[in-house]
């Protein structure tokens, strides 16, 4: 086996890493799975997200050499808990071994579950986190092409139905048979509600921001993955099906709108670091987020402190729409105080990366079983 396959490019972090080479290798996972990929040196390296799966055959399982910050903690481990669920016509077993016994659902990993997540957290990330440059940068929302509306929505049911039924559930309530063993479950797409969008709460959302959400999905934050993988077309007859789910948009046609852009927003630069960790604090920011972006409230926030977890995306952009505009009902909008300071929302973008930095970033496995 090549050299990089016996040692991967994984970026271990501790005690809890370092175990996890091992359990997989006891649990024979290398009997489907192999670790080949590794990220360019330097240039682009487009992640796994950006490639479709192959239809099951011989190979058995996909390379896992860039899974690392691909998806949630708590995708993996209702995956190791019931994969069939997950990935309907998987050959994959269950490991169920690897939890703690009795325990109700959402499923809590024991310490070698734990492990193996998060060692598989860290593959591909020895190099570079590819996946966290994915997400700090804007994607391209090209306009739909002109489809007749019923052929679209036939190939979002399609779509639909092999993609996201398992989690959203064929009514889109939210209620598909992996939704118990998620600890953030899926959205009810019935409400219509968009979480991170380009407008006021009050006003309907851009089917842009449904678009950039299947783009992006919602990194290492939630169990939503990203389906970059799919043709533009496709992602569009997503949208539109899954404007049919909910009756305050059913029979609405597509509907790209503008919003905050990229071009419309640029980066700090170091100076505004003090600015950023100022108005973090003067603005209540720690009350949801923890003083420094990532500890434990009572209010399940996101982590700011790493790209990945940043459920929103992680490019300027759209730190600045999550500020602007809110989330949902959770977080309220900031629009006010970002009129009187001008740069606010880059400013605390600056200041939460300047910290991560120092801090030497967090990984991305829990401390949660």
């Amino acid at each position: 086996m090549p050299a990089e396959t016996r040692a991967p490019q994984a970026d271990v972090r501790g005690s809890l890493e370092a175990r996890g080479e091992a359990i997989f290798r006891r649990e024979q996972c290398g009997r489907c799975h192999t670790v080949f990929d590794v990220p360019a040196e330097r240039g682009p390296s487009p992640p796994p997200a950006a490639r479709r799966p192959a239809p099951f055959d011989s190979r058995v399982g996909p390379d896992l050499g860039l899974e690392g910050h691909r998806r949630s903690d708590d995708w993996h481990a209702a995956h190791l808990y019931a994969p069939d669920i997950l990935v309907p016509g998987t050959r994959m077993p269950a490991s169920r071994h690897l939890f703690l016994p009795g325990s109700a659902l959402p499923p809590r990993l024991d310490e070698d579950g734990r492990a193996l997540v998060a060692w598989l957290q860290g593959l591909g990330r020895g190099r570079r986190d590819i996946h966290a440059e994915f997400r700090s940068a804007e994607p391209a929302i090209p306009e739909p092409e002109d489809v007749p509306r019923p052929a679209r929505l036939e190939q979002g049911r399609a779509l639909y139905a092999t993609w996201c039924v398992p989690c959203h559930g064929e009514a889109g309530n939210g209620a598909g048979p992996a939704a118990a063993l998620l600890e953030r479950p899926a959205r009810d797409l019935t409400r219509g509600l968009v979480l991170f969008r380009s407008k006021p709460l009050a006003e309907p959302a851009d089917d842009a921001d449904l678009y950039r959400m299947l783009t992006l999905g919602t990194g290492t934050g939630a169990a939503m993955p990203s389906f970059a993988f799919l043709e533009a077309g496709e992602r569009w007859s997503l949208v539109q099906f899954v404007k049919e789910l909910a009756p305050a948009t059913r029979g609405a046609g597509l509907r790209v709108g503008a919003g905050v852009t990229a071009a419309a927003v640029a980066r700090a630069g170091k100076d505004a670091v003090a600015d950023g960790a100022r108005l973090y604090a003067a603005w209540g920011c720690a009350a949801c987020h923890g003083e420094t972006g990532g500890e434990e409230t009572v209010v399940r926030a996101s982590d700011l402190r790493h790209a990945c977890r940043r459920r929103g995306g992680a490019s300027p952009a759209a730190f600045e729409r999550a500020l602007r505009y809110g989330v949902g009902a959770t977080m309220p909008s900031f629009a006010e105080v970002l009129d009187r300071e001008p740069g606010g929302a880059q400013a605390i973008l600056a200041w939460l990366e300047s910290a991560d930095a120092a801090t030497s970033r967090a990984p991305a496995t829990s401390d949660r079983p």
